[in-house]
């Protein structure tokens, strides 16, 4: 099952990339110039940075269409060890978001289909979620039944409380990993 992002998905992302520009043209002239990126945004950011007023603002617009088409983690990376991003943080935290969204939405279409078939989920709930294959692939140590219970549990009552559960569950196994790879 191939996930579209929402509507409000694609706008945060751009924002995400908005306030990246913003950053990145306030770096100094020499700092740009280190960037891991290629020469030509390094040239519209050192012209951003001359801009005044409405003119800079369509100047980052423009930067920000250019980063869609980039792979901008190197420079998220590079802002992280330069200047103590938050804007790493903020991506890493969105894109847990939508792994807890997609999983609950794969809990969801199983609750679904058990009951037009009318059966009851079974409490082993062993139903196909490819949303927790990929979160189980990104954190080799998550604690996959955890995370099942509180989808299935959500999808039986739709109390935050287990959502909120998934994604901590999922913000912690991504921190044993950062800590791992250090």
């Amino acid at each position: 099952m191939e996930y579209s992002l929402s509507k409000s998905e694609k706008k945060r992302r751009v924002r995400n990339l908005e306030e990246l520009a913003v950053e990145l043209v306030n770096l100094s002239v020499q700092e740009i110039g280190r960037l891991p990126c290629e020469d030509f945004l390094k040239k519209e950011l050192i012209t951003a940075r001359e801009l005044k007023a409405g003119a800079r603002k369509r100047q980052i617009k423009f930067l920000t269409k250019n980063l869609r088409d980039l792979d901008a983690g190197p420079l998220f990376d590079f802002l992280t060890e330069k200047k103590g991003s938050h804007l790493q943080q903020k991506k890493e935290f969105h894109e847990l978001e939508n792994l807890r969204d997609n999983i609950i939405n794969d809990a969801l279409a199983a609750a679904r289909d058990a009951m037009t078939e009318q059966e009851e989920l079974e409490l082993d709930r062993h139903w196909p979620s490819p949303a927790l294959d990929s979160a189980a692939e990104l954190f080799p140590d998550l604690d996959l039944d955890a995370i099942r219970l509180c989808a299935w549990r959500y999808s039986r009552s739709r109390k935050t409380a287990q959502s909120k559960e998934i994604f901590r569950l999922l913000k912690a196994a991504a921190e044993r990993q950062r800590w791992n790879n250090k």
